[in-house]
């Protein structure tokens, strides 16, 4: 597992104290930062200054000095002769034995796909392939050149995001409650070519978005998110550690006191905790009953618009796993939430009430500089890749350009924390990211430097 995914700093002294500094950013209606300038220049490459510079192509605008190369995009052929999938979505990268690095990118598609082999797909309509999956891209140790390419998974729908295990592989989650779909399935890096399909059916069957391991459990915990405005947190324990294809027991979080956590009210306020349970689902394949419905029937809690999920540790070594509401909140703008197995309690820790802020934030990570960094899926025409502090404030990164209507997706880091990686949706465009990235904890820190006042 990459280093930084290890690092999310200063979750908090006193796990009882949890987000004191953190929530102090999250509601906008008390403003203590403003989003950036995206027009000027920095006054010199030393010090960034929070500006972008508009990309002369028209794709994506980042800070001065940071450059970027399209990777592949779709539609274009691969090592494999099949060409790369439309709508590129999570991703993870991996250290290969031999030294390359390793992109496993999900897309995000339904329909059928003529260039596939029927053989290999996990299913097939009228002996068609159905067309999502994932795809490799082999990348030279610099992180930077493409060296192969190749499909990984296929005949699946609307893979969405995922999430990076600590033995290297990537496991795939399709985003529909479409019979025989709404699976994870696992994804070897390594694997030099198309295969078939591990499909992880005890993990349960429902509108998955994404996955995190608690690598601080003995017996393997998988925590996961569902995109469904009336969607559930879950648990996954496996049998056996680390082996996710084989028995387990799927759990649905409830929040005896809290049935609905969107805050269409306000009810909730950023920094509250809640002592949670878990609700048995005793048919995880839903065979009779949709997973989310089964849960409801036991209290579980709704999350409005689950999406990415990331495992962190605090300065105690204590696990914390902060996942995305793309329309929780007061406003519908977006919220995120930090659970704490250890101590079975669960977070407000960030909640939009301004779209310049956050606007329905989606796949998230953690940074090599000790931030979360989250990427945007809106209709504003202009998504934005946010950094937020441990003060909880808000900072851009980057931002689609050209009034295109993409969403990011698939934010991460390569292995050595030096380049960062990102797919531009709807432009069908994987893109690795070069720069100084100290300029970008420098301008952080200047942030964090003064205490939040209210």
């Amino acid at each position: 597992m990459d280093k930084s995914r290890r690092n999310f700093v200063k979750f908090t002294g006193q796990s009882s104290a949890l987000l004191t500094l953190y929530a102090c950013g999250g509601v906008a209606a008390k403003p203590i930062f403003k989003s950036p300038p995206t027009t000027s220049m920095a006054a010199n490459s030393d010090f960034w200054n929070g500006a972008l510079i508009r990309d002369p192509n028209a794709l994506f605008d980042l800070p001065y000095g940071f450059t970027y190369r399209v990777l592949k995009t779709s539609n274009e052929l691969m090592s494999d002769g099949i060409p790369y999938g439309r709508r590129p979505d999570g991703m993870a990268s991996f250290q290969l034995s031999n030294g390359d690095i390793a992109l496993v990118i999900n897309h995000e598609i339904d329909g059928k796909d003529y260039h596939l082999n029927p053989s290999t797909a996990y299913q097939t309509s009228r002996g068609i392939p159905r067309s999502g999956g994932t795809s490799t891209l082999i990348l030279e140790p610099n992180g930077l050149n493409l060296r192969k390419s190749q499909r990984s998974l296929s005949g699946t729908v609307d893979n969405c995001a995922g999430g990076k295990t600590p033995w290297n592989t990537w496991i795939s989650c399709e985003e529909t409650d479409e019979l025989n779909h709404g699976y994870a399935f696992e994804v070897d890096p390594e694997s030099g070519s198309l295969m078939g399909y591990k499909r992880l059916t005890n993990m349960g069957r429902f509108r998955r978005e994404a996955i995190a391991v608690d690598l601080n459990d003995s017996q393997g915990c998988v925590y996961q998110t569902e995109d469904d405005y009336k969607g559930l947190f879950y648990r996954f324990t496996p049998q056996s550690p680390g082996i996710l294809d084989g028995s387990g027991q799927l759990h649905a979080l409830v929040i005896p006191s809290v049935a609905n956590t969107s805050n269409r009210s306000g009810e909730i306020s950023v920094g509250d905790s809640f002592n949670v349970n878990w609700a048995p689902i005793d048919d995880p394949e839903a065979k009779y009953l949709k997973t989310r419905d089964q849960g409801k029937m036991l209290g579980a809690s709704i999350f409005s618009g689950g999406e990415g999920i990331i495992f962190t540790n605090n300065k105690d070594n204590e696990s914390v796993i902060f996942f995305t509401c793309k329309s929780g909140g007061l406003k519908g703008y977006g919220q995120m939430w930090a659970f704490e197995p250890k101590h079975s309690k669960i977070t407000l820790f960030y909640e939009s009430r301004s779209k310049n802020d956050f606007w329905q934030g989606d796949n998230i990570n953690t940074t090599p500089w000790g931030d979360l960094i989250i990427c945007e899926d809106n209709d504003s025409n202009a998504c934005k890749l946010l950094g937020c502090t441990p003060n909880g404030h808000m900072y851009t990164l980057g931002k689609v350009s050209g009034n295109k209507s993409s969403e990011i997706a698939g934010i991460c880091f390569s292995p050595d924390g030096t380049k960062m990686y990102l797919n531009i949706q709807d432009e069908g465009k994987t893109i690795v990211i070069d720069g100084d990235w100290n300029l970008i904890k420098k301008y952080r820190d200047s942030l964090d430097s003064s205490q939040v006042h209210y």
